[in-house]
């Protein structure tokens, strides 16, 4: 099969890498001990003991005095243990402050789940070879004829991802009739019915991630399950006319990357690059797209997707590209 130039998708990621500058603890305690009161309280001790009366014989006016002296006693200790109760508030508190378990908080496990179904109908149209090894015809089918060989089309996407953790399942469904497909001269005309069934499921990791600048890449890893069906009806021509019927499954193992960067507020790219078989000879795809956030929940998606496969075992040929424009919308819940 001829190879036609391919789209490729164009992946804007920008890389901002930060800096945090560490707060000394210790400083701070030591600063803080500098600062705390240290004067000793001596005067309670001197002032604490009553004056001895003079003469053996007691009176009324010493016990009198006695009393007022503790009383004086009792209220001067009551001010120093105020005093001492007002100023370690504070040091207590700047303390608990410059600790390290409160002044950098460990991280919670609080990410949740995140899900996005995203419908998509794929215009693509079908370059290639495909039949029994005894015969094969060419398809060429462009996707400004989509809509008159479409028979039925399923495509959507279904992402989760929590964390770093990515999960996506890729399921497209089409079946197509192509009257215009050309054999040779051996035959007058075909007419091939193809089904298609692609099932991709894939299991990420978001190794870089930033948030506020709505940028991000997926290393991403899985397989990519085939069934293919045809059906090819040969008009007579210098050969009989006879019907062909042959279907075939397999599966590919690929991998790749998926990125995405915000343009502005409204605006990001999109793209997903992958590679792999297995089942077939080879396989890989490629896509690339410009989107518009409708609102936090909803964006729509424009692009162009390029999906390659050749597959040519047990008397089964299928050497197809599978390409056209894209349109799809997201839905975040």
């Amino acid at each position: 099969m001829s190879l036609i130039p391919k789209l490729r998708a164009g992946l804007s990621v920008v890389f901002i890498l930060t800096t945090a500058g560490a707060i000394s603890v210790a400083a701070q305690a030591q600063a803080v001990a500098d600062n705390s009161p240290t004067k000793p309280i001596s005067n309670a001790v001197s002032t604490s003991e009553p004056k001895k009366a003079e003469g053996t014989n007691p009176t009324t006016a010493p016990s009198e005095n006695t009393v007022s002296d503790k009383s004086s006693e009792a209220s001067r200790d009551a001010k120093n243990s105020n005093a001492l109760t007002v100023t370690s508030a504070p040091i207590a508190n700047a303390i608990v402050a410059t600790s390290p378990e409160t002044a950098v908080p460990q991280g919670t496990s609080t990410e949740k789940w995140q899900f996005q179904l995203s419908p998509y109908f794929w215009l693509a149209g079908l370059h290639g070879t495909t039949g029994t090894a005894n015969r094969t015809t060419q398809v060429d089918e462009s996707f400004s004829d989509i809509f008159h060989s479409l028979k039925f089309a399923f495509m959507g996407l279904v992402e989760a991802r929590k964390g770093k953790l990515v999960l996506l399942t890729d399921l497209e469904y089409v079946s197509i009739s192509d009257d215009k497909a050309t054999p040779g001269p051996l035959f007058a005309s075909v007419d091939a019915k193809i089904k298609t069934f692609i099932f991709d499921p894939e299991v990420g990791y978001r190794f870089f991630d930033d948030p506020d600048k709505g940028a991000f890449v997926d290393v991403l890893g899985g397989v990519r399950v085939w069934h293919i069906s045809t059906d090819l009806t040969f008009t007579p021509g210098i050969l009989p006319g006879t019907q062909v019927e042959a279907s075939r499954n397999w599966v590919d193992a690929v991998a790749g990357l998926r990125g995405k960067a915000q343009l502005s507020e409204k605006v990001f790219v999109t793209g997903k690059v992958d590679f792999g078989g297995g089942g077939s000879k080879f396989t890989f795809q490629l896509f690339g797209g410009l989107g518009y956030n409708v609102n936090k929940k909803v964006a729509l998606v424009f692009g162009y997707r390029d999906l390659d496969v050749n597959y040519n075992k047990n008397n089964f040929v299928y050497d197809m590209s599978q390409r056209g424009p894209i349109i799809g919308l997201g839905f975040k819940f």
